[in-house]
């Protein structure tokens, strides 16, 4: 039988639909290949297998022939490789021309050189077996697509598509107007490609990539005519125990020869790039005098290789530079065990010596970016930008063309020209900057940087991880059957590098933990590490290990948001992408799963308007509520169920561009028929739950096994172990919502409806939580409009001013007050002092972020609500709608590595503040503050699939923070209270004046301190008097933490609320950033409240908030609850 992963691909062949295949070794993609060849030849149908080597073309071609007598398949089989006679090839010339076969099976080479043979045959599949070496020529793209059935003209249109969709989005980064015309020429360009493939019969093609390294526009051809993109396997998809051990340079060969004679054969060593080839040179020389058969590789020297994979040499000796090839060029799961680092792995600079080589200039500026400040800071990130483009953005013949013209002065033209010219200014800015005396000292005094200082120059040595991560990751890669043990050891000569290199290491990785070597049970990895290679030496020679389970299970994971899907898809590799009209499925490798990731875009069901009592029919007692999909007006935005007798227009505005989501549910309809488990990963609420249940039961008649999983942070970790925990739909979570949703109905439109009869207006709503919220701001502004009183404010000569609203004015003029006060002379007194010690806040759950969030960002909840998704999206936060503040044991020791880095070890004392529940505060997901964040975005090491503005910025700057010192001692201070007399009257002013002990202060100061309050007696020089309100109105925040106090509304509901009341204009929100209510809200809130009080109560709304929680703990029946809602509600509107 077909596992799990061949049955998923043989069943988008049946639906004619081409992609790429990026699975690990031991899968069976060359035999899915050839068996698929088979089946369609015995329909009629011509196959083409291409592949890399003729090695490969004879082992294919004899596996193709002996399995077609194996099932009494007819097909006529059609081999090209290098060990044909003569007059066999010939034979294979004719019978090609006469199409006197059904599977072709040649190298890639082949089909580059003969394309006019071919190009007159038409393939239903051509089956690619390492897409890799196809690409090496482009052109290779345009022979295969023809071969499918593509004209050139309609390659050409895919072409141009591509240009355009490049400049566009160039235009639009440039912030630079885009003609109307061009996008009607994408649309043009579309209708034409899609007629052209509805009207041929394009055939089907099948990818399969080690790599998917492919570069460059043509390959994006892909995209636009067969609805897919090749993706790559992770780099940092690891199992490695990272292990270091503190050596000092005499004894590093010793070291090194000490754990070979451990660990054995299968090991890899590198020496630093600075000690090059001749220190590597004799370290193996070294080893071989002492029993161990080491060889040496580089790119003069791979010789070795082929003793190595024979099991003939023990170890490889290289250097650790990011191309070498023993660092980037080995995928030899069954033969490399280990990696050991003699000495740390590193780049060496002079400072003096510099050479104008971007790779190197990038790496010396972003190691001493922290340093600088002010036009150095600002022009350092502009050219680490520029630089980091073009190395991105060149392909490597054109890069080796720039670094030969830098290194030999020779000058370039045209393009690469213009790049020189801005490498060599950038070289300019580096050479000016390295000789300031103030870098100098500063470098120094860095923690992760080595300064080697000589008569002649001063080197910099830092860490290198990318190099360690890649060289590392030669011993661990992916298989059929999960992600193999390896074995890394750093034998370190620098604990400056050391500690750079783990700091780094972490910024790329979050699996990565490192352990001194007296930590770990080596002989205990050794096993883990032999056990996988046993299985991998089994499943390569094809050997069936009955006794495990099913290599690479297929699985459709389905979450809310495109930013969260793309972002789950990033951390396993650059994901392979398929589209089905405007949905994009991402396709990786987890070790355990072949997955595709989609997102459903929240809610795709809600309740329809005009069956039953709104949309609830009553059948035998019982209610049954009616769902439909969601349909959205791409113009006017308005949401609605009911379609206008089928016309499909809006019911707001007419238009007829209506998205329904429908279309989502079919398109991910279609993708899970092709797995063999759906997993629903909504957000870990009530409302994600009643989501997954929509979605679990329109998927149900295609799919056996649906599961739920749910992660309160989108990290790679999270999103392991929330597959590795899957569980199902807890229906009474779901329960819940219906009934929440149903009251929510009835309520809001019996309201709306008398609302519309009383004052005529079908534009107003109303709400069981919104009503006594906007009845809160009525009442504080009436109370704000009581509390108006003349008030004085006097300014003394040391700047500090005093507010008098306590004067007793007696009948007198203001002018008459204020010439007397300006008559006396103010006393400050010292009353009292003592010295308080601050515990820090909790950090945040919703309403807490969104209390400070409002005041500090000078925005709306509905916007930080809308930041926060973001942030948790991207994986920066942990889920930000919660009412807890527990930190996990995973959150404390986030916090224990910060503090301890950044401030040491003292300070930092874990709480868990809340015990209970499953839920946990809002916390960021990795140790990096809002500065690093930054700066490894700059860097190219963190990735946001969407970009960050200066609000998200802002705001995980405040939650970092506060989650950082809510982990911290407690702050000291100095309370001081002072008594101001002015002549009869006086003023007590207490505050903090001093910080003794910061503690948690050192990175978060929730007070403010008095300043300018010393004792003496003071002039006056100025006292001005004005009528002011000393009951303040209430801003967006007071009303989030009325809500949590009172306990109306859920963290997922707050912001809603208080935009629903701005939306509707029933309040509006002045410059001041306070909430005022409008007179059309007055009116609705007295009518409400008149007539409807028990409905629309805080009591009532906390009533229903208990009965919710009761449903989704199994306390009671969700029928029951409902029905009296019911009755209560149809008592109180009849």
């Amino acid at each position: 039988t077909m596992w799990s992963a061949q049955r998923a691909w043989a069943r988008r062949v049946i639906k004619k639909r081409s992609f790429a295949i990026l699975a690990p070794t031991g899968v069976g993609k060359t035999v899915f290949g050839i068996l698929l060849s088979l089946y369609l030849a015995d329909r009629g149908e011509r196959s083409y297998i291409v592949l890399p080597t003729t090695l490969l073309v004879r082992q294919v071609w004899e596996k193709t022939i002996s399995f077609a007598e194996k099932v009494g398949s007819r097909a006529r089989i059609l081999g090209y490789h290098g060990r044909l006679t003569r007059k066999e090839k010939v034979e294979f010339r004719n019978r090609l021309l006469k199409g006197e076969f059904d599977i072709l099976i040649t190298t890639s080479q082949f089909l580059a050189r003969n394309i006019e043979l071919l190009k007159n045959i038409k393939f239903h599949l051509i089956f690619v077996d390492d897409v890799d070496a196809l690409l090496k020529s482009s052109k290779n793209i345009d022979r295969v697509l023809i071969l499918l059935g593509f004209s050139e003209d309609i390659i050409h249109c895919g072409l141009r598509l591509i240009n355009l969709k490049r400049e566009i989005a160039y235009r639009i980064s440039r912030r630079e107007e885009v003609s109307q015309e061009r996008f009607l020429e994408i649309e043009t360009l579309r209708r034409e490609i899609e007629d052209f493939i509805n009207s041929n019969r394009i055939g089907v093609l099948i990818v399969s990539t080690a790599t998917g390294k492919v570069k460059g526009q043509r390959v994006k051809l892909f995209r636009e005519l067969l609805n897919f993109e090749v993706g790559s396997r992770a780099e940092f998809l690891r199992n490695i125990s990272d292990i270091y051990v503190l050596s000092s340079k005499e004894k590093l060969f010793e070291d090194a020869l000490n754990l070979v004679k451990k660990l054995g054969k299968g090991g890899l060593i590198f020496v630093p790039v600075d000690e090059g080839i001749e220190t590597a040179k004799k370290l193996v020389e070294y080893m071989n005098s002492n029993g161990i058969k080491a060889a040496l590789v580089y790119a003069k020297e791979k010789g070795a290789l082929e003793g190595f994979l024979r099991g003939e040499i023990d170890v490889l000796v290289g250097v650790a530079i990011y191309y070498g090839l023993l660092v980037r060029g080995l995928d030899y799961p069954e033969v490399i065990r280990y990696a050991i680092f003699v000495g740390v792995p590193r780049f060496k600079f002079s400072m003096l010596g510099l050479e104008p080589n971007p790779i190197r200039m990038l790496q010396l500026l972003t190691n001493i970016r922290e340093l600088l400040k002010g036009d150095d800071a600002r022009f350092a990130d502009r050219y680490i930008a520029y630089l980091r483009r073009i190395l991105a953005d060149l392909d490597r013949p054109k890069l080796m063309l720039l670094l030969e013209a830098l290194n030999k002065g020779v000058k370039l033209v045209g393009s690469l020209g213009r790049v020189q010219e801005r490498v060599h200014m950038i070289y300019k800015f580096i050479r000016e900057l390295v000789e300031k005396e103030y870098i100098r000292e500063k470098l120094k005094t860095l923690p992760y940087v080595s300064i080697e200082e000589t008569d002649k120059d001063i080197f910099i040595r830092i860490p290198d991880a990318m190099t360690y991560l890649q060289a590392a990751g030669r011993t661990s890669r992916m298989f059929a059957g999960g992600i193999s043990k390896g074995i890394s050891i750093v034998i370190v000569d620098d604990e400056k590098l050391l500690s750079g290199l783990i700091r780094q290491t972490k910024w790329y990785s979050e699996d990565v933990e490192w352990k001194s070597l007296d930590e770990v049970d080596l002989e205990l990895l050794i096993k883990e590490v032999d056990r996988d290679r046993d299985i991998i030496r089994r499943i390569l020679a094809g050997k069936v290990i009955r006794e495990r389970a099913e290599p690479l299970k297929t699985a459709l994971l389905l979450v809310e948001s495109p930013n969260k899907a793309r972002t789950i898809a990033h951390f396993f590799g650059r994901p392979s992408i398929r589209r089905l009209g405007r949905y994009s499925l991402y396709e990786v490798g987890t070790g355990d799963y072949l997955l595709g990731i989609i997102a459903s875009g929240g809610h795709v069901c809600d309740l329809i308007t005009r069956e039953g009592i709104d949309g609830v029919l009553k059948v035998n007692g019982d209610f049954i509520p009616v769902y439909t999909s969601i349909k959205k007006c791409q113009d006017c935005g308005e949401q609605f169920t009911d379609e206008d007798e089928g016309r499909g227009e809006c019911p707001a505005c007419g238009s007829k561009r209506i998205f329904d989501s429908a279309d989502t549910v079919n398109a991910i309809k279609e993708f899970a028929q092709e797995v063999d488990l759906v997993v629903i990963c909504t957000d870990p609420d009530t409302e994600g739950e009643k989501i997954g249940w929509d979605l679990a039961t329109l998927l149900s008649p295609y799919v056996n096994d649906i599961r739920r999983a749910e992660f309160h942070e989108v990290t790679k970790r999270a999103v392991i172990n929330a597959l590795s925990k899957l569980r199902d739909i807890d229906v009474r979570l779901v329960e819940a919502q219906i009934v929440r949703r149903i009251e929510d109905r009835w309520i809001g439109f019996g309201l709306s409806r008398k609302l519309w009869e009383k004052f005529n207006m079908k534009t107003l709503s109303a709400g069981r939580v919104q009503t006594p919220v906007l009845g809160w701001i009525i009442e504080r502004y009436n109370e704000h409009l009581k509390s108006v009183k003349r008030v004085y404010f006097v300014r003394l000569e040391n700047g500090l001013i005093v507010r008098l609203d306590n004067v007793d004015e007696r009948g007198r003029k203001p002018k008459e007050v204020r010439d007397e006060l300006k008559s006396y002379r103010a006393v400050v007194e010292k009353i009292d002092e003592r010295e308080e010690s601050i515990n820090p806040l909790p950090p945040y759950s919703t309403d807490s972020m969104l209390r400070e969030a409002t005041q500090r960002l000078r925005v709306g909840v509905d916007t930080v609500m809308r930041i926060a998704q973001d942030l948790f999206e991207l994986g920066l936060i942990t889920y930000h709608r919660t009412d807890s503040t527990r930190v996990s044991s995973t959150g404390r020791n986030i916090a224990r590595e910060y503090i301890a880095e950044t401030f040491g070890e003292e300070y930092f004392i874990g709480r868990e503040w809340m015990r209970e529940g499953a839920h946990e505060c809002i916390r960021p997901t990795r140790p990096i503050d809002s500065e690093r964040l930054m700066a490894l975005i700059r860097e190219g090491i963190l990735r946001p699939v969407r970009p960050l503005t200066r609000r998200h910025f802002i705001l995980y700057d405040l939650i970092f923070r506060r989650f950082i010192a809510s982990q911290m001692p407690p702050a000291k201070v100095r309370r001081v209270k002072y008594r101001i007399t002015i002549g009869p009257y006086s003023k007590e002013i207490e505050g903090y004046v001093r910080i003794t002990e910061d503690g948690f202060m050192k990175i978060y100061k929730p007070i403010r301190l008095l300043e300018g309050l010393e004792e003496g007696e003071y002039e006056i020089d100025e006292v001005r008097y004005r009528k002011i309100a000393t009951i303040p109105l209430y801003t967006q925040a007071d009303i989030i933490r009325l809500m949590k106090e009172k306990n109306i509304g859920r963290p997922s509901t707050y912001a809603k609320i208080v935009k629903t009341l701005l939306d509707r204009r029933y309040i509006i929100e002045t410059k001041n950033r306070k909430l005022v209510p409008t007179s059309r809200g007055i009116e609705v809130y007295k009518f409400l409240l008149n007539h409807y009080e028990h409905l629309v109560s805080e009591e009532r709304t906390r009533v229903v908030e208990d009965r919710m929680q009761a449903i989704e703990e199994g306390r009671e029946n969700y029928k029951e609850v409902l029905r009296e809602f019911f009755e209560e509600i149809q008592r109180a509107l009849i």
